[in-house]
């Protein structure tokens, strides 16, 4: 009897000690090394062979998992700015949002600061206006008006406000035009349909909108199931005979499903759960992203009778095999923008606007997100498209 309190103090010990190191572990997978640790001290320390063959099951489950994290880490491209550390003040930020998940707060500004290792990569200051869009350069009254839609790639992350893409666009042309920026860093697809459908940009139907610009790239798809920590306040989407419907948020759905909800909490913390049904995950997100371009293009000409255009920073049918990291095949991303060109769906290719250029004036370094340069020679394409020479 004293052996067995002595043996729940020591799992007691050992569960306090083992929260703790998930608390301080930089990942799920130091936690599993950590079990494994306390599972074979156990297996030394307490007394009772069955005791000692739960200690060790537990140590041999712990390495297990963290032997399979490990190789399906391998076979998985390493994630978008891996290395970076990104700050904000106002820590969290973008604030929530009611209907969007998270949306910049009007009259507002932000400091962003990235680094790697001991160096600064980006210190900049975010500023927005009255309705919470990013400021660009003021227009004359009555200007035509460009809404530029999209993620941190459209938002012009790491760039001073006047070197975002919508800001250049508004310089190319002269500052004769009114470029709204309302990238957000994060967004998914779903935020601008949701936009659209709840009525948010309703302000700028009796305004002169001459196009809708969007800005595309290869870690949106998984965004559209939610596949983002970020992502649990935002509108969730699903296809029912072939329409986009409105569920709620990835929150409330996974409530309401908990067994999706549980596999989508293990799956941000180990690889290899993640990996389980990739395929039919990919097919699914592939479907409700060119469902969602369909929408915007529907909503660009129902509501402003304009054109939507898409930027994209995606392989197309020239590039060379192994063209950036996304989990998806080369092919499949391919054949989506194939897709969209049926749609009739105008797309301006990244790849083929900076070709001549070194990739080290065209990406910020470590980080990814386009520079000035980038956004100047889309901005002069787009100008070309819309309004000719």
């Amino acid at each position: 009897m004293a052996g067995t309190g002595r043996n729940l103090v020591l799992v007691a010990s050992m569960l306090a000690l083992l929260a703790l190191a998930a608390l301080l572990a930089p990942s799920a997978l130091w936690a599993c090394v950590a079990a494994a640790v306390l599972g074979l001290a156990g297996v030394v320390l307490l007394r009772g062979n069955g005791w000692r063959t739960g200690a060790l099951l537990v140590a041999a489950l712990a390495l297990s998992l963290a032997a399979l994290d490990v190789f399906a880490g391998l076979l998985t491209p390493a994630a978008h700015g891996s290395g970076l550390v990104r700050r904000t003040e106002p820590r969290w930020w973008p604030p929530p949002h009611p209907v969007l998940g998270f949306r910049p707060k009007p009259d507002s500004q932000v400091v962003n600061t990235a680094t790697y290792g001991r160096d600064t990569v980006f210190h900049q200051t975010y500023h927005f206006d009255a309705d919470g869009a990013r400021v660009t350069p003021q227009a004359p009254p009555g200007a035509a008006v460009y809404l530029f839609l999209g993620d941190s790639f459209m938002f012009g992350q790491g760039l001073p406000d006047d070197q975002s893409l919508a800001a250049l666009f508004a310089k190319a042309n002269d500052y004769k035009v009114r470029a709204v920026n309302l990238g957000v860093p994060g967004n998914a697809p779903n935020q601008l349909v949701r936009a659209f459908e709840a009525g948010l940009l309703d302000g700028y139907i009796a305004q002169p909108v001459k196009a809708v610009v969007v800005w595309i790239i290869p870690a949106q798809l998984a965004r559209v199931t939610g596949e983002g920590s970020w992502l649990g306040s935002s509108p969730r989407y699903e296809l029912a005979d072939g329409k986009l419907v409105h569920t709620g948020s990835f929150d409330e759905y996974r409530w309401s499903h908990p067994i999706a909800g549980i596999k989508r909490l293990l799956g941000e913390h180990f690889t290899f759960v993640d990996a389980i049904g990739r395929q039919q995950r990919q097919e699914q997100q592939i479907e409700l992203f060119v469902a969602m371009m369909a929408r915007l293009q529907a909503f660009a000409r129902d509501k402003f009778k304009a054109p939507l255009v898409v930027v994209c920073s995606w392989p197309d049918e020239t590039s060379k095999p192994g063209h950036g990291s996304s989990p998806f095949a080369q092919p499949i991303l391919v054949d989506v923008l194939a897709r969209l060109r049926k749609l009739g769906i105008a797309l301006i290719s990244v790849d083929q606007t900076v070709k001549g250029h070194p990739v080290s004036a065209l990406l910020i370094p470590h980080d990814g997100h386009p520079t000035a340069l980038t956004n100047q020679l889309v901005a002069n394409e787009l100008k070309r498209r819309l309004n000719g020479p």
